[in-house]
């Protein structure tokens, strides 16, 4: 059976704790046979990025190796410092292309990230919200401030589009999860119970048979 697939964006400077409990669950939360490929893609040299945390990430695929079309999602993470990035030819062309697709995948973005997105016109008439400081969101035009909407999480349906702040990167996973079809989400990403104390029989772990 194929694996589903989903894409990650990478570029200088990204957050990888704002994405990697996503990738967790679509990867290591589910059975080898259903976990998902996890594709990465850079500019055209796939040149070595350096994430915020100083892990460098060496992406799998250059954006023109990328056909939209392998997808059921595409994912980016938010950056320290977006405004180098915004201005990445390579990067905002890519996001342009998906402007004209009649069936693009599911567009997912947190933090910083979705000031790409609106440098590219995706976000034009998307309800969306963004960890970006207000000054950031009144010095560009291509921000269309009437859509935004103060809440951690926003999905606009119409457009297909997930946007979230940074801080809420586990509601971001629960949320792009549950759209992916997983309705059990929201309890693995649920962390430690805080109800009651665990069993140790609870905490005892042994391999599969």
């Amino acid at each position: 059976m194929a694996k589903r697939k989903a894409l990650f964006l990478v570029y200088d400077g990204m957050s990888l704790s704002e994405v990697t409990l996503l990738a967790d669950f679509l990867t290591a939360f589910q059975p080898c046979e259903s976990s998902w490929q996890i594709d990465t893609a850079g500019s055209k040299d796939k040149k070595i990025v350096t994430t915020e945390e100083s892990f460098q990430v060496l992406p799998n695929k250059s954006f023109e190796e990328v056909d939209f079309s392998d997808y059921e999602v595409i994912i980016l993470t938010g950056n320290i410092n977006p405004y180098p990035i915004a201005e990445d030819i390579d990067l905002i062309e890519f996001l342009k292309k998906m402007n004209g697709l009649s069936n693009r995948p599911l567009i997912a973005a947190i933090s910083s990230a979705p000031m790409f997105l609106a440098k590219a016109g995706v976000l034009e008439g998307v309800k969306f919200t963004s960890g970006l400081f207000e000054e950031t969101l009144n010095e560009f035009d291509f921000f269309d401030k009437q859509n935004i909407v103060r809440k951690p999480v926003v999905f606009d349906k119409e457009k297909n589009i997930v946007t979230a702040i940074g801080f809420a990167y586990r509601e971001f996973a629960v949320k792009v999860a549950e759209l992916l079809g997983y309705e059990n989400a929201e309890r693995s990403l649920a962390g430690p119970r805080k109800d009651r104390e665990y069993t140790d029989e609870e905490l005892t772990f042994h391999r599969p048979l």
